[in-house]
């Protein structure tokens, strides 16, 4: 069992997680982990060609994996 599974386990028992923990759950989440890579892809991409829409692409792709996470 890895380190994620045994903290969750205590989270379920009521142990409050500390902030950093929370964000490192938040992006150990394999849909969020694609769309974050995706997302920074697609940003370095417009930045490199100067397209806004690549730019704004990259960036919501990178908002939709936390707010997955977020819901989840």
């Amino acid at each position: 069992m890895g380190w994620a599974k045994k903290r969750v386990q205590q989270y379920k028992k009521g142990k409050k997680a500390s902030w950093l923990e929370l964000r490192m759950l938040e992006h150990a989440d394999p849909v969020n982990l694609i769309l974050a890579i995706v997302g920074v892809i697609m940003l370095v991409y417009g930045l490199w060609v100067n397209s806004w829409l690549w730019i704004l692409i990259g960036l919501g792709l990178n908002i939709l994996g936390h707010i997955y996470a977020w819901m989840k």
